[in-house]
């Protein structure tokens, strides 16, 4: 059974990743702040727990 996780993670700089909605394709904001400039580690460790949490991301996010 396969499972559709709505937040994955992409590399966004050199060495930084973001946070992106599965949905849209964008950034995902929670709370004002966009999800991007993250290390690896800290970026795929928030997006499981978001996944798991079930959270929803702010309606406004960014291209």
């Amino acid at each position: 059974m396969s499972t559709h996780h709505r937040f994955d993670v992409r590399k966004d700089g050199e060495h930084t990743w973001e946070i992106f909605d599965t949905t849209n394709g964008r950034t995902v904001v929670l709370r004002g702040e966009p999800f991007c400039g993250l290390p690896q580690d800290s970026a795929d460790t928030l997006a499981d727990y978001m996944n798991s949490a079930g959270m929803a991301p702010d309606k406004v996010t960014l291209h």
